[in-house]
C-alpha cells in the first residue's frame, strides 16, 4: 500500500505539540543536529592529534574543553535523545494507545533539552565529561563550569520525566488485551533502561549538587584543602555513569531485536531469553560501578567484588548475541542498510565487550588504566554499537516516519565507510593504549609508532567524517524526493514475520 503523501505541516505545529509522534521528532531532530556538532569537535580532536606539537588548537586548555564539550554532547544531547525519539515514537503504537501516558509531561521533557545544551555549549568548560575534583572544585573557571553543572541537572530531571512516562505507558496503558510478553522486545528495553535511570540519575543529581556547594564555598564534600574526599564523587558518578552505559545501549539492544527478525524473516529465536536478559542487565547494571576505581586504593576484597560483579554482565550481553545469530541461522537474510548496521552493531559490540573484560580484571587494568586502550573500548561500545544501532534504526523508521524511501545505495555506502572508519579508529587506539599512550593529553613525544597509530586513527575519523556527509544529504533529500514507499513492505520481505505498526502515521 503506497499512501498518497500529504503536504508538510509548518513546523510550529509540530513544535508545540504534545502528540508522541510530534515529540518524537523533535526530539530527533535534536540529537542528529548534536550528533553533526559533537562529531565536527572529534574530527578537530583527531586532527590536532596528527602531529606531534600543537596544529592549530592553540593550547591544551582549549584542547580540553573542546574534549569536554564532545563527549557530553555526544552521550547527552545525541544518544540519550535518539533513544527517547524511537521510543516516543513508536512505544505508544506497539502498545496500542492513543499517545504516551503524560502527553504534557512527555513534551516538558523534550523542552528541557535545548536551554541546557546552550548552558553546556556557550560555557564551554574544560574539566572533561567527568568533572572529576579536585580540579572541577577548586580550579575550574567559573561561570563556564557551573553552567555545565546546571546544564547537566536540567537533563537529569528531563531524563527522569521521559522514564516515568516510558514506564506508565508501558505498564498501564498497554491494551487490556496485551500481557507484559507480548509487548515487543523493544518495549522490554525501554521500561529496563527507564527503571535504570529512575534509580541512578538522582545520585548523580545529588554528586552534582555537592559540587555546586563545594564551588560556591559553602561546603567541602570533594575538596581535599577542607578534609573532603575527591574520591566520594568518583564512587557517586560511577555509580550513576556505568549503569547509565546499559541505558544507552539497551534501548540500541532493543532496536536490533525489531531489525534482525523482520530482515532474517524469521520469528525471533528466544523472546523469554530477550526480556530475561534486559531485566537482567539492568540489576547487574549496578554492581560494577567502581571497576572504573581500581587505580584509587581500594582493597583486593572490594576490587575482587567489582571485577566479579562487572562479569556478571557477560551472561547476559551474550544472551543477546546469541539470541541474534541464533535467529539468523537458516534464515532468508536480506542485507539492506538497516541490516547492515545492525551485523555491523552486533560484530563491534562483541568485539567492545571483549575489550570490556579485559578492562575488569585487575592485572590487566593496572596496564590499560587511563590510557587509549579505554577510549578505544569506550568508543567502540559507544560508536559500533549503540550509534550503529541507532542509524540502522534510524533506516528502518525512515519509511514509517516520511512516507518515502532512502536512497539504498547511499546508505550501503554510508554503512561500509563508518564500519572501517571505526575500526581504524577504535581498534587501533586500542593498540596505541598497550603502547602506552595516555588518555586525554593535547601533546605527545614523537615516538614513530605513536605518530603512525594516530594518523590511522585520524585518518579513520576523516571516513566516517564522510560517511556521515553521505547520510546527511540522503535523508535531506529522500525526507524531500525520496520514491513514496510501500508501507505494507518497505522493502520487498514478504513473508508473514512482517510486524506492522497498526495506527496510521499522522504525519502521511
Amino acid at each position: 500500500m503506497v499512501l498518497e503523501l500529504a503536504k508538510p505541516r509548518p513546523i510550529w505545529q509540530i513544535m508545540f505539540s504534545t502528540h508522541h509522534t510530534d515529540v518524537g521528532l523533535l526530539y530527533l531532530i535534536t540529537s542528529l543536529a548534536f550528533l553533526f556538532m559533537g562529531g565536527a569537535l572529534a574530527l578537530a580532536l583527531r586532527l590536532e592529534l596528527f602531529f606531534p606539537g600543537p596544529q592549530f588548537i592553540a593550547d591544551s586548555m582549549t584542547f580540553n574543553r573542546i574534549f569536554t564539550v564532545h563527549g557530553t554532547t555526544m552521550i547527552f544531547l545525541f544518544i540519550l535523545p535518539f533513544a527517547t525519539a524511537v521510543g516516543n515514537y513508536f512505544i505508544p503504537i506497539m502498545v496500542r494507545y492513543k499517545d504516551m501516558a503524560y502527553p504534557k509531561l512527555n513534551a516538558i521533557a523534550y523542552w528541557m533539552i535545548p536551554p541546557s545544551a546552550a548552558l553546556m555549549w556557550l560555557g564551554f568548560s574544560d574539566f572533561t565529561w567527568y568533572a572529576t575534583p579536585p580540579y572541577s572544585v577548586i580550579s575550574a573557571p567559573a561561570p563556564a563550569a557551573d553552567m555545565w553543572i546546571f546544564g547537566l541537572k536540567i537533563l537529569g530531571v528531563s531524563s527522569i520525566l521521559s522514564s516515568i512516562n516510558f514506564i506508565v505507558t508501558i505498564m498501564k496503558c498497554k491494551h487490556p488485551d496485551m500481557s507484559l510478553g507480548q509487548v515487543p522486545l523493544l518495549g522490554w528495553s525501554f521500561l529496563s533502561s527507564s527503571m535504570i535511570v529512575l534509580v541512578a540519575i538522582p545520585t548523580f543529581a545529588a554528586a552534582l549538587l555537592m559540587l555546586l556547594t563545594d564551588r560556591l564555598g559553602v561546603s567541602g564534600f570533594f575538596d581535599p584543602t577542607v578534609g573532603g574526599d575527591p574520591v566520594a564523587y568518583q564512587h557517586l558518578f560511577w555509580f550513576t555513569f556505568h549503569p547509565e552505559v546499559y541505558v544507552l545501549v539497551i534501548p540500541a539492544i532493543g532496536m536490533m531485536y525489531e531489525i534482525i527478525p523482520r530482515f532474517s524473516r524469521k520469528p525471533i529465536f528466544s523472546y523469554s531469553s530477550g526480556v530475561f536478559a534486559f531485566v537482567l542487565l539492568a540489576i547487574v547494571s549496578f554492581s560494577s560501578w567502581a571497576h572504573h576505581m581500581y587505580a584509587t586504593g581500594m582493597s583486593f576484597t572490594e576490587k575482587t567484588v567489582f571485577m566479579v560483579g562487572t562479569l556478571a554482565a557477560v551472561p547476559a550481553s551474550a544472551m543477546h548475541v546469541f539470541n541474534f545469530l541464533a535467529t539468523m541461522w537458516g534464515g532468508r537474510i536480506r542485507f539492506a542498510t538497516p541490516m547492515m548496521w545492525s551485523v555491523g552493531g552486533i560484530a563491534l559490540f562483541f568485539s567492545a565487550g571483549a575489550g570490556g573484560v579485559v578492562n575488569s580484571a585487575m592485572p590487566l587494568d593496572f596496564i590499560t588504566h587511563d590510557s587509549y586502550w579505554v577510549v578505544g573500548h569506550f568508543h567502540l561500545f559507544v560508536f559500533g554499537t549503540i550509534a550503529f544501532g541507532s542509524l540502522g534504526y534510524l533506516y528502518y523508521m525512515f519509511p514509517y516516519v516520511t512516507g518515502r524511501m532512502y536512497n539504498e545505495k547511499w546508505g550501503v555506502i554510508h554503512f561500509i565507510l563508518a564500519f572501517i572508519g571505526a575500526v581504524m579508529v577504535f581498534f587501533t587506539q586500542h593498540v596505541l593504549g598497550l603502547f602506552g599512550m595516555p588518555r586525554r593529553i593535547f601533546d605527545y613525544p614523537p615516538f614513530p609508532e605513536w605518530i603512525a597509530m594516530n594518523q590511522i586513527a585520524s585518518i579513520g575519523a576523516m571516513i566516517i567524517g564522510v560517511s556521515m556527509v553521505i547520510f546527511l544529504v540522503n535523508m535531506v533529500y529522500s525526507t524531500a524526493k525520496g520514491k513514496p514507499a510501500n508501507m505494507d513492505d518497505p522493502w520487498g520481505l514478504g513473508g508473514k514475520y512482517y510486524y506492522p505498526y497498526q495506527r496510521k502515521n499522522p504525519h502521511h
